[in-house]
């Protein structure tokens, strides 16, 4: 069993990535005063919650996002406020926090989804990756979300 034990540890620390993110919720994300406050702030364009709204159900998506990461807290409480418009219980969305990265050399937040800056935001429909917005959308946070969605 010991063995085991630090078997299983072992491949977990070459993994990289089991030590360098945690799963948190939307409360804690909303927590702080500056994030709340972004969230307060924006107000997502009716119609593309609308068309967005008829998408959603289907989607699953994974938000990597860093506490300490400024382009986190523009972007991740925009999202919070995109997912409140659109309003879908089937919508599933699990975010995770990220630890800095260890050394400049190293590529990745978290290996296996080859995450190399935050936020990046993964969708996915059906099990399949469709797109990612990383770091800082293109457009706004919500036409990139369109753009992958449609």
């Amino acid at each position: 069993m010991k063995r085991f034990l630090l078997s299983l540890v072992a491949l977990a620390f070459v993994g990289g990535s089991v030590w360098a993110q945690k799963e948190i919720d939307r409360a804690t994300i909303l927590q702080d005063p500056e994030w709340a406050q972004v969230y307060e702030a924006y107000v997502p364009d009716a119609v593309l919650i609308e068309n967005l709204r008829g998408k959603a159900p289907e989607l699953k998506i994974d938000v990597y996002l860093g506490t300490w990461c400024s382009d986190s807290k523009n972007h991740v409480p925009v999202f919070l406020k995109i997912l409140d418009a659109v309003n879908v219980p089937e919508l599933k969305v699990r975010f995770f926090a990220v630890d800095r990265k260890a050394d400049p050399g190293q590529k990745y937040f978290v290996n296996e989804a080859e995450v190399e800056k935050v936020p990046t935001f993964i969708f996915f429909v059906n099990g399949f990756e469709m797109g990612r917005i990383v770091e800082n959308p293109k457009n706004s946070l919500l036409q990139d979300m369109m753009i992958i969605v449609f």
